[in-house]
């Protein structure tokens, strides 16, 4: 993996964010943490984090793309040091762990996001909780 990494170019990543969204369906945990995700737009549109730890079946004519992503191993890559990025951007990816997997996250993460990211986590954070179609803003 790479230690310094540049910002991401934009790319067509629809069919992906609905293959994740598929997947998880049924697990509120996992569905906000990959809505979380697709949010924030960082961790989704990184090459290297899709490359490691989202995989995913291809489509066909009959069935869409289904993907997921490897909770486990980003966490491992992420504490040993092995994804590099900014304090935000580590507090989404933990929170977005957390979610899905159903573990912990420090309190002291939410003091590293911007206003925008903050009602992302928490509008995802209620929505693991089985309200759905729930949205946070922040005014």
């Amino acid at each position: 993996m790479t230690q310094f990494h540049r910002r991401p170019q934009p790319e067509d990543l629809t069919d992906l964010a609905a293959g994740l969204r598929a997947a998880a369906q049924g697990f509120c945990g996992e569905v906000a943490a990959v809505d979380l995700l697709i949010a924030h737009r960082f961790w989704f549109t990184r090459e290297d984090f899709r490359e490691h730890f989202i995989h995913s079946a291809p489509a066909d004519s009959i069935k869409p793309v289904l993907a997921w992503v490897r909770w486990t191993a980003a966490a491992t890559a992420f504490n040993s040091g092995r994804l590099a990025c900014s304090s935000g951007e580590a507090a989404v990816l933990l929170i977005a762990i957390a979610l899905a997997t159903g573990g912990r996250f420090p309190a002291s993460a939410l003091s590293s996001l911007d206003r925008e990211n903050f009602a992302h986590v928490l509008t995802a954070t209620v929505r693991a909780g089985g309200h759905k179609n729930a949205r946070v803003e922040i005014r």
